[in-house]
């Protein structure tokens, strides 16, 4: 018998009509969720334009044939996006032909798509092909191994392209982790339920928009994802390349695609609660405008990665009000500052400086200059910060004690002017309220405890009534 593995996959090879990418565009998936999107510039538009015009070789495009149900398919590009949103471009008129084609006749250079004459408008649509190798039989977007592979082969495609290790992370589908990160710090998203990219992300975390670096290359995934390793270790860590690859490999599930379920655990909160106070704490700054909504000084990495750190430290020990909040933006402002001065006579600099590698070491070693520095600031400016308790929860003796001294009575019920009846609450339904909250510095002990229904607890959060 003649060795002969058995095809994963079976490759059939088709001529398409470019005219078909815009009549039909709703058919190709030109942007598949393990791919970013990219924009070619009108140089390259009109270069791709050129070699088809001439019949010269352009690449054969790689196609997926994915089966949504019983009675309809989609073609999910592998490999030829630009290609294809190149001539759907052209075809609503978006750019010119090139000068160069004159060469070939006269009336194609520099004209659009609408202004060409019948003759070339039908040369464009019915002679121009693509090309295209149609992959079947890994057709079931919601099975992993189908995924995976088509993920495989868009990889090996892309050996020539120096994809950086979070454009490799981006397209492990089955990845809780990975899941979490493009939700919440990526510009784009995909809709799995009904298999289409969505070219915008209403659940990106407007943190990111403070940061002054883009997200061509992923760097807002970078910087969450190395935050979130942060909050899982809940202590100095190695933020190295590496390691970053493993925390999102750790968390590849048989039934990862689509699913977040991750945004559950308390690290991910933690990091966007810590995210949502940075922005809040900044929201305000004078350089944010509708023409500008960047930071300067939110550039580098190792700098805000210290700050972060920072953060939520304060965060997680004390009181943060808006006077706080205040100081907090200027030490900012004022290291800021002092580190771009790069005084060779400033020693807490110099170390920091020389300390911008992401290992556990450095990490801590930056922490401990900009935590001095910041405490240094508020006792120049006579600031003290209020500590919160330590013991968060209430314990089980002091559960019931509250409950008897209250009576089994909600007390905002009670202030409501609602009888015993309406306001009595059964344990398994009692939420013990920290009355002045712990995020304000408020104590738990028995005096600072009252007896709340779930709807007022829930109503009253961290607000001091």
């Amino acid at each position: 018998m003649a060795f002969n593995p058995k095809q994963e996959y079976l490759v059939v090879s088709k001529d398409i009509q470019i005219q078909d990418f815009h009549d039909y565009s709703e058919e190709y998936i030109t942007r598949p969720p393990y791919q970013r999107k990219t924009v070619w510039s009108n140089k390259k538009k009109q270069a791709l334009m050129d070699s088809l015009f001439r019949r010269y070789y352009v690449p054969k495009l790689v196609i997926r044939e994915v089966r949504l149900d019983k009675d309809k398919t989609v073609s999910e590009i592998i490999d030829g996006q630009q290609r294809i949103t190149t001539v759907q471009s052209f075809y609503k008129n978006e750019f010119k032909l090139p000068y160069s084609l004159n060469d070939i006749h006269s009336d194609l250079g520099d004209k659009y798509y609408k202004d060409l004459n019948t003759d070339h408008r039908r040369y464009i649509d019915k002679e121009i092909k693509f090309v295209a190798d149609v992959i079947k039989n890994i057709d079931n977007p919601k099975n992993p191994e189908h995924q995976n592979v088509a993920t495989d082969i868009f990889w090996r495609l892309q050996q020539g392209e120096s994809l950086n290790f979070m454009e490799i992370a981006h397209a492990k589908l089955s990845s809780l982790a990975r899941n979490i990160i493009v939700k919440y710090s990526d510009d784009i998203t995909f809709d799995f339920d009904r298999y289409i990219p969505v070219d915008s992300n209403k659940h990106k975390h407007p943190f990111f928009n403070l940061l002054n670096k883009d997200n061509k290359r992923m760097e807002h995934l970078k910087f969450f994802t190395r935050f979130l390793i942060i909050e899982k270790n809940d202590n100095y860590v190695d933020l190295g390349d590496p390691v970053v690859t493993e925390f999102i490999d750790n968390y590849i599930k048989e039934d990862g695609i689509g699913n977040e379920k991750l945004e559950n655990e308390k690290f991910v909160k933690e990091t966007l609660s810590v995210l949502t106070l940075i922005h809040d704490i900044f929201k305000n700054d004078n350089m944010l405008s509708e023409d500008s909504k960047q930071i300067k000084e939110f550039g580098v990495e190792y700098f805000v990665i210290s700050f972060y750190i920072l953060i939520r430290y304060l965060k997680k020990n004390y009181v943060i009000d808006e006077k706080v909040r205040e100081f907090i933006r200027g030490f900012f402002y004022d290291f800021h500052v002092r580190w771009r001065k790069n005084d060779s006579n400033d020693s807490d600099i110099m170390i920091f400086i020389a300390r911008r590698q992401q290992s556990h070491n450095n990490l801590q070693i930056r922490d401990m200059i900009l935590r001095q520095l910041f405490f240094e600031y508020l006792k120049s400016n006579n600031l003290n910060l209020i500590l919160k308790d330590e013991r968060r929860s209430f314990n089980e003796s002091e559960r019931i004690a509250v409950y008897r001294r209250d009576k089994g009575l909600c007390q905002l019920c009670l202030s409501e002017g609602k009888n015993e009846k309406e306001s009595r609450v059964s344990w398994s339904e009692y939420q013990l309220d920290h009355i002045i909250p712990h995020s304000k510095g408020g104590e738990t002990i028995i005096n600072n405890g009252q007896l709340l229904c779930k709807y007022h607890n829930q109503i009253k959060g961290n607000k001091i009534l």
